[in-house]
């Protein structure tokens, strides 16, 4: 069963108690717990650190591997070989025992976090093997994913693990091929690169996972990682996503790094000159100036889209943004802002696939990807208060659900308070992967 699969039907036991307590898709929230707590809780440093350690002692039994033996013992046959043991999105649960293609790289600011640079040196061999076999990072390494990659975040977690162990020259050597491949080949390939110049999103199968003539637009939406979300309305192959080309943009910069390194001078210019040239795209497409926010770009229709969202701070985060870009882009956040967290839209958007009940990228939902991104980009931008205030609300809302239900969630409800029922909604599931990063990460940046 692949991931999308599970996220509608799975999560029987923990899910069926929550969907008891809650009526018409609210949020669960746990007993005895009011949302004016956590403006009071002076304990809330205390409780993090519980969490945290716990978190600590979950890697080892998050591993898994798929080796000659595993790959024998599937029962759907689908597992692809990797060289080395990794962290799954689902951690020690049942829920998606693969590698995903981004999820890893926020699992890997926890490890490091967590002085756990072994495993995440692991996991990026193994996500370095997928360019060398598939030219591209897969979605999740199962055969039904071989049609597409995932956020090319993979030289982020590369970036983040030579500035801790600048002596591995090794894994440098390794990176620097396939990361250029990746860039050049897939993402800059003629199905990714646009008429603007910016990439987008598509699947080069027939996304019969969905069983519909839509399949391959569906498909390439998860290619984005972003399954399903109104931002794109309805067709994420005619968007120019923003953080698909900023994250291409760190992507450049790693590569001009690891140019340098070697001391490849000519190289690494002409790396620094792609950034630039993708940075200006961006800003000249994306960037709305009577607004004073990133959006969406509809490249076939030309005109950028209406939904607000959080990728708005991408730019942010990739360092493209100005000064004055940057505080526009800030004085947008009280839009998202909620009692437990960031929602990942501002509002109700309509929903552009009616294939799907509900939207998992939309408001209420909080999630954890996203709230690390928005929390970097304000400590790069200078925005201590703000990004307090957020992380704050964040993190009371995930440790308070910690002690109620015994882990941590693959998203949050940033209104209600806990985690999404499933009523009207589709599964929410049980994970120690990018949600128990978030806590690590964030919470050091809050009480540090």
């Amino acid at each position: 069963m692949n991931r999308r699969n599970f996220v509608r039907l799975a999560l029987a036991g923990t899910i069926a108690t929550a969907a008891r307590k809650c009526r018409g898709g609210a949020a669960t929230t746990p007993t005895g717990w009011r949302s004016d707590d956590f403006g009071v809780d002076d304990d809330l440093q205390a409780r993090w650190k519980g969490l945290d350690s716990a978190i600590r002692g979950w890697w080892v039994g998050d591993l898994h591997h798929s080796t000659e033996n595993e790959i024998r013992n599937d029962p759907g046959r689908t597992l692809l070989f990797l060289p080395f043991p990794y962290i799954t999105a689902g951690g020690s649960e049942s829920a998606f025992p693969e590698i995903y293609g981004w999820d890893t790289q926020f699992i890997n600011l926890g490890l490091l976090a967590h002085d756990r640079a072994d495993i995440v040196r692991w996991n990026i061999l193994d996500q370095l093997s997928m360019i060398e076999r598939f030219g591209k990072v897969l979605n999740g390494n199962r055969t039904f994913y071989v049609t597409r990659g995932q956020p090319p975040l993979l030289a982020w977690s590369i970036e983040n693990y030579l500035d801790a162990h600048k002596e591995d020259e090794e894994l440098a050597l390794l990176a620097y091929p396939n990361l250029e491949r990746a860039y050049k080949e897939y993402w800059n390939g003629p199905a990714h690169i646009t008429s603007i110049g910016l990439s987008t999103c598509r699947d080069s199968g027939t996304g019969s996972e969905f069983h519909s003539e839509e399949g391959p637009r569906l498909s390439a939406e998860c290619e984005a990682g972003l399954d399903f979300t109104p931002i794109f309305d309805g067709d994420i192959r005619r968007c120019v996503p923003l953080h698909i080309n900023c994250a291409l943009i760190r992507q450049a910069q790693v590569l001009g790094a690891l140019a340098e390194r070697f001391g490849w001078d000519g190289k690494a210019e002409g790396w620094k000159k792609e950034a630039a040239k993708r940075a200006a795209l961006i800003n000249q497409y994306c960037w709305d100036e009577s607004k004073g926010f990133y959006f969406e770009y509809d490249y076939v229709r030309q005109k950028r889209l209406p939904f607000y969202s959080l990728n708005g701070y991408w730019p942010l985060w990739a360092g493209i943004a100005s000064k004055s870009q940057a505080e526009g882009a800030v004085s947008h956040l009280e839009q998202f802002d909620r009692p437990y967290g960031l929602t990942f839209t501002d509002k109700v958007y309509p929903n552009p696939h009616p294939e799907f009940k509900a939207l998992e990228w939309a408001y209420p939902e909080s999630w954890p990807p996203q709230q690390i991104i928005v929390a970097l980009a304000l400590k790069q931008y200078g925005f201590p208060d703000e990004a307090r205030r957020v992380n704050r609300r964040y993190i009371s809302n995930v440790v308070t659900t910690w002690e109620q239900t015994g882990t941590t969630w693959e998203r949050y409800n940033a209104v209600l308070g806990g985690y999404n029922c499933p009523v009207e909604r589709t599964a929410v599931a049980r994970l120690h992967g990018w949600s128990s990063a978030s806590v690590v990460v964030i919470g050091r940046m809050l009480f540090s």
